[in-house]
Parts: structure tokens; C-alpha cells; sequence
């Protein structure tokens, strides 16, 4: 009874494991191009985009999350799957979040708009570890886990 008890436990863990890395092996999507020439939903034609830098400093108390379309350029993109990328504004800088809606090329470069909502948020030590993973680098515990994140509807490719 015991042994039962010990296999069942054994093969319980071993389906846990396996569920928590499941979004490590899933196949990554092909970036595909819109109607647009961008990714996910293209902004309307009357939208009128702020440059990142002015829409970061628009958020305060008051107004802790703005909707809209925010124009700046391409930094690093996610090399696992094509799921964030880095928004810059001189020395500004938002991680836009596709949250697998859509995936990004991870050669994508140059000037862009991003539909989606701006907030700032504190981030989880181990999300600032899966970041850092993503990204290349070494994690950081003493890098402040405060950023500026788009949650975005679509990119697309635009001159500033």
C-alpha cells in the first residue's frame, strides 16, 4: 500500500513538472504580417500616435494606465519566441508584451507604432529572471524590477 501510495505521489510530481514546462516546448509561432504590413491589429486609420517618452510621463497616480498608440523604435526582441520586444524613446524604454496574441520576427528593427495599453508596473523576481533569460543576459537581483509595459494589439512598421 505504501509503494502505491509512493508510485502514485512519484507519478503525480513527475505530471507537474511536465505541465510547468510546457510552455518551454511549445512550438513557436511563425510571425505573420497583417492586412497592414505589421503584426496583430493594426491601428485605426484615424489614430494618432505619442511618442513614447511623452506617453510614459502622462502616467502618474491619476492616470495609471493609457490606452493608445505609442511611436518609437525597435530595441531587442525576444529570441526564444517572438513574444516582447523593447519600445525606444531616446533614453525611454517600455517592454511591449504580445502575450502570444501575435509574434514578432526576431530580426524586427526600426521605427514602429504600438497599439496596446501603457502601464508601470513591478515585476516578479522570477519574471525579471525569465526577461533576462529571454534576453541573453545574467540576472541582476540588485536591477530595480519597476518598468514601463505595453500590453499590445499589434506593431507596425512606421516612420518618426
Amino acid at each position: 500500500m505504501i509503494k502505491l501510495a509512493h508510485l502514485m505521489f512519484c507519478a503525480l510530481a513527475l505530471l507537474v513538472v511536465e505541465v510547468s514546462n510546457a510552455d518551454d516546448d511549445q512550438v513557436p509561432q511563425a510571425p505573420t504580417l497583417n492586412a497592414a504590413g505589421g503584426y496583430g491589429q493594426a491601428p485605426g486609420t484615424d489614430a494618432k500616435s505619442s511618442p513614447l517618452a511623452a506617453a510614459m510621463g502622462a502616467l502618474d497616480a491619476e492616470q495609471a494606465v493609457i490606452d493608445g498608440v505609442f511611436s518609437g523604435r525597435v530595441g531587442k526582441v525576444c529570441q526564444k519566441q517572438g513574444c516582447w520586444m523593447q519600445l525606444l524613446d531616446g533614453e525611454q524604454m517600455a517592454r511591449v508584451m504580445t502575450n502570444h496574441r501575435f509574434v514578432l520576427p526576431k530580426d524586427f528593427s526600426g521605427n514602429v507604432v504600438v497599439v496596446g495599453k501603457l502601464e508601470r508596473i513591478e515585476i516578479s523576481e522570477d519574471e525579471a529572471k525569465h526577461m533576462a533569460k529571454d534576453a541573453g543576459h545574467a540576472f541582476d537581483p540588485k536591477a530595480s524590477r519597476v518598468e514601463f509595459r505595453i500590453d499590445a494589439l499589434g506593431v507596425m512598421p512606421a516612420a518618426i
